[in-house]
């Protein structure tokens, strides 16, 4: 549940009220028996989705919700004007989906400021603990309002790009490679998609050229232009495979994640979101996956770690000082993928 905001400040103490406490002490229980921290869904630190609990079906009244601290006058809840940060002059013009992105259209420091508690003592912790910003991962996915998107800007942090849920010919597609910023995390799916093994043979033929199109922009180099990319990729699902993790290593993002269905290969399903199945979260790494690893990379499928950093490398450096051939000549001997 969420916490009530009343409870984040003790206004006689002038002190964290029992909200921030509660918070503080989970962070530093999580910091003491991990290196790192996983954020997931930061929304609920600092703008959360809230909706009626005593409503009798649950999912009309989380469509009807609305954004805790972004609600001046939500007719429907008028009660959470007690609690906005913003005015309605800041708010998107009536009639907008107040889910969007850009409901809440410009904020001052200060507001940002009080959007930022919760969060700002999440990154007190970390500082506190010797970590850095790196050792923080925020699964944002497909939304990002406003007042989330300028907290994690306050400290340096990314979001989640899933590349395989973008749309290649949509330039303003926030999944896409090149959309990326260097401290945003960057991965072809999570545990909530297909592997690529298993969703790209499904794609259509208009959905594949999209992809052959796109990704022959992004990793041509001198020793093999987009026309040719494009008749490779277009011809086999192992290289367009493979073309998606080079992508990866090829733009802007600074931190790659691998899930382990994809690093092997696998077609198997690890969770189907939003639907009751018994064998949800129960997939794992198999014994033989050495095995698995390399049949799959030869069939192109695997993440072949070499051959995607060689055609990212040669990708990247196509249109900058130096030659990288050597080095990535290396590392295609090394890969496993067919030559």
């Amino acid at each position: 549940p969420v916490v009530h905001p009343s409870r984040y400040r003790d206004t006689h103490r002038r002190a964290p009220g029992p909200a921030l406490e509660f918070l503080r002490r989970r962070i530093e229980k999580l910091l003491g028996e991990y290196d790192g921290l996983r954020v997931d869904h930061p929304h609920g630190l600092v703008c959360p989705w809230v909706y009626r609990a005593d409503a009798p079906e649950p999912l009309p009244a989380v469509r009807a919700g609305a954004r805790l601290f972004s609600s001046p006058h939500v007719d429907d809840h008028p009660e959470l004007a007690t609690f906005a940060i913003v005015r309605p002059a800041q708010l998107a013009p009536a009639g907008h989906p107040r889910y969007a992105d850009d409901w809440v259209r410009e904020l001052s420091d200060e507001q940002v400021e009080r959007y930022a508690v919760a969060f700002d003592l999440v990154m007190d912790v970390v500082r506190e603990r010797g970590l850095e910003r790196r050792d923080i991962a925020c699964e944002v996915l497909s939304t990002c309002p406003e007042p989330l998107r300028q907290v994690l800007e306050r400290h340096g942090l990314g979001r989640f790009r899933v590349t395989q849920k973008a749309d290649p010919t949509d330039r303003t597609d926030p999944y896409r490679s090149e959309t990326a910023r260097p401290q945003d995390w960057i991965m072809v799916g999570t545990h909530d998609t297909p592997s690529l093994a298993l969703v790209l043979p499904t794609w259509t033929r208009h959905v594949r050229e999209g992809w052959a199109v796109y990704l022959a922009a992004r990793l041509a180099s001198p020793s093999e232009n987009a026309p040719a990319l494009i008749e490779r990729f277009n011809a086999d699902d192992g290289a367009l495979c493979q073309a998606m993790f080079a992508d990866l290593f090829a733009g802007p993002a600074r931190q790659v994640k691998v899930f382990f269905a994809d690093w092997l290969g696998m077609t198997e399903i690890y969770n189907r979101p939003g639907t009751v199945h018994e064998e949800n979260w129960m997939l794992r790494i198999p014994r033989d996956y050495r095995a698995v690893h390399t049949e799959q990379s030869r069939r192109g499928f695997a993440l072949d770690t070499p051959s995607a950093l060689a055609m990212a490398l040669r990708a990247r450096a196509a249109g900058a000082a130096g030659d990288c051939t050597d080095l990535a000549g290396a590392l295609e001997q090394h890969g496993r993928g067919p030559r």
